[in-house]
């Protein structure tokens, strides 16, 4: 079986039952019907007790009778954000389903995907355009943040974060031991991603909001998420000083406090805990701190800053409830990264892992750190593989993307609909690796490949944060002999593997399928930031280190979308510091920028290429 996919001997005629459980149908129910929770939000802690409870008891009973009793909340509830939650937690809880192919939420629940106008066509009926493609000029002179709407918007970068937080939910217990270092890194993959785009379109990077930065500014982003069941956010708002969630009142000025406290800890390199011990400060007890799950120092002291501040600011319209506005894009998992807001509040969490990774408490790397004697890494190279619309460019050192217009199958109110949406696609390619190993023995070599924007006039701890990791594999090198090592991009372990959709598990294809359960992994469109249509200059860079002493354990290796989402009931297979060697401040004098580096590590290489937008190609 795969180690994060659907198992080989996984029984098709079961996977489709499932079926029931996200999609309408006719059948009547006749036990006791289960209870919708309206207004669902994972940020309220009553609603996830109720939720996991109910799970818990749902993957008690038999597979057949939790089947039955999901469809029927289905079939109640249709546009339920609460019966899709609880049906995906109590099936991976369940030991007959745990490693079944659940259907991608778009096509399940698509009123958290698509507007209203979105959904009203059925087969053979004319489909209205999607939204993006008839943005006027007004609209983007007024707000240029519309620039990318059809990057926050694409399907699958909703569908990872989502179920990122629902493998990982911070109400139950850690999954693995680096779970707050897992957390700040995705979160951190994502920024840098965004920021790639942005320079692309001509945007700056985005900038933090929260708590002691700009928070008691109005947040010139607004937002209409054009969804059903969600509020919009004018430009110009301002954060409220308290908001009412069900029976809590959360303060900004009290979510400041924590901040500091955070911020003091980090600065004394330890935590306290509820009985006034220290607790050493790690990125992962940090992450988990600041997330506030079951491995916070101290909730009571710190807080629940990151969960607080989706809250605040999703109620900014209706912060007391006195009138029934429906909350913001913010408040869920599954849309909230569709809000420009999203980033600056993660650039500002991510700016607390910052002042860690900046502290005098994290060493910079020195080249030991990086060095692996006898190997050497003599070049590195891209090369697009043949397709007829790049028969007249050049394959070598430039990667390519396009936008398309998909017809997306999505189910609702027990119907087919075939809404239209425009997404990035990148024209696959080939990384070329040539190493010689200069030793007696075979080594096996982990390649560590990233891709940052060129920034000139800027030094190397600059440029840190803009490296997105592209890939992370290991191969074998003879002993005394020079290799090149060829590598798809289709073969990412940053990536989700295709996904595998209703169609697909009602033609029984999950069984050989490499789609994880927990439908987490980067989307695989998005791989290769869109560029521009003169070309965009990046660097490419690869480490080669020693898997041997970098893995876990033998036993483990690095599989599809491992990278973000770790390994199902195993620990994170990669020891080195995720984000390694971009996961701390560099030394100016040893590492004043990529070239230096790269000639005092012979084991590493960099290869400038272009990312060329071809417009016209739909």
């Amino acid at each position: 079986m795969s180690d994060c996919g659907c198992p080989t001997t996984a029984d098709p005629e079961l996977n489709k039952k499932l079926l029931k459980v996200f999609l309408e149908d006719d059948d009547v129910y006749s036990g006791e019907p289960l209870s919708n929770l309206p207004n669902f939000t994972v940020f309220r802690e009553s609603h996830m007790k109720e939720a996991y409870d109910k799970a818990n008891e749902l993957s008690g009973l038999g597979v057949s009778e939790m089947i039955d009793v999901l469809s029927d909340l289905k079939n109640r509830h249709p546009s339920s954000t609460y019966g899709d939650y609880l049906s995906r937690i109590a099936l991976f809880q369940h030991p007959e389903t745990n490693n079944m192919t659940l259907p991608p939420p778009h096509q399940t629940i698509p009123r958290a995907f698509f507007s209203k106008d979105q959904l009203l066509t059925g087969p053979g009926e004319n489909i209205p355009p999607d939204p993006q493609k008839t943005l006027v000029g007004r609209a983007v002179t007024l707000d240029p943040e519309h620039k990318l709407n059809w990057w926050r918007e694409d399907l699958g970068l909703s569908e990872h974060h989502a179920h990122w937080h629902l493998y990982y939910a911070w109400y139950k217990p850690l999954k693995i031991e680096r779970q707050g270092e897992l957390f700040a890194y995705m979160h951190e993959q994502m920024l840098a991603r965004y920021d790639f785009q942005r320079l692309g379109v001509g945007l700056p990077p985005v900038l933090p909001y929260g708590p002691g930065i700009h928070w008691d500014d109005p947040i010139p982003e607004g937002f209409n998420p054009k969804l059903e069941g969600f509020s919009f956010r004018a430009s110009y708002m301002s954060i409220p000083a308290s908001v009412t969630l069900g029976s809590q009142q959360i303060l900004a000025s009290v979510m400041e406090t924590h901040k500091e406290r955070i911020s003091k800890a980090i600065t004394i390199n330890y935590f306290e805990d509820s009985n006034g011990n220290k607790v050493p400060m790690t990125m992962t007890k940090l992450g988990c701190t600041v997330e506030s799950d079951a491995g916070s120092a101290n909730k009571k002291l710190y807080g629940n800053l990151h969960n607080f501040g989706h809250v605040v600011i999703a109620l900014i319209n209706d912060p007391d409830e006195r009138y029934g506005i429906k909350f913001g894009a913010m408040m869920e998992q599954i849309t909230a990264a569709r809000d420009p807001v999203f980033f600056r509040w993660h650039k500002f969490v991510d700016s607390i892992f910052e002042e860690y990774r900046e502290s005098d408490h994290i060493l910079p790397h020195t080249i030991h750190d990086l060095k692996m004697e006898g190997i050497e890494v003599d070049t590195v190279s891209t090369q697009c593989e043949p397709d007829k619309e790049l028969d007249s460019k050049d394959l070598v050192d430039r990667l390519y993307t396009k936008m398309i217009e998909k017809k997306i199958t999505v189910y609702v109110d027990k119907k087919e609909k075939n809404p239209l949406k425009s997404m990035l696609q990148y024209y696959p390619f080939n990384y070329h690796f040539t190493v010689r190993n200069k030793r007696e023995e075979k080594a096996s070599l982990v390649f560590r490949v990233f891709l940052a924007p060129i920034r000139y006039a800027e030094d190397l701890d600059a440029r840190r944060r803009d490296f997105v990791e592209m890939d992370r594999f290991v191969a074998d090198i003879d002993g005394g002999s020079e290799q090149t090592i060829t590598r798809s991009s289709e073969d990412s372990s940053v990536t989700l593997p295709p996904t595998v959709t209703v169609q697909d598990i009602q033609d029984g294809k999950c069984g050989d399928s490499p789609y994880s359960p927990c439908g987490c992994g980067w989307p695989r469109n998005l791989l290769v930031p869109r560029g521009t249509s003169q070309g965009m200059w990046a660097d490419l860079y690869v480490l080669v280190t020693d898997w041997k002493k970098d893995a876990a354990n033998e036993d483990t290796y690095l599989s599809a979308s491992v990278v973000f989402c770790g390994k199902r009931k195993s620990e994170y297979p990669d020891k080195k510091p995720m984000g390694f060697p971009f996961d701390r401040k560099f030394s100016k004098s040893k590492f004043p920028d990529l070239e230096k580096m790269v000639k005092d590590v012979p084991n590493s290489a960099t290869k400038q290429i272009k990312i060329i937008f071809l417009e016209n190609s739909d």
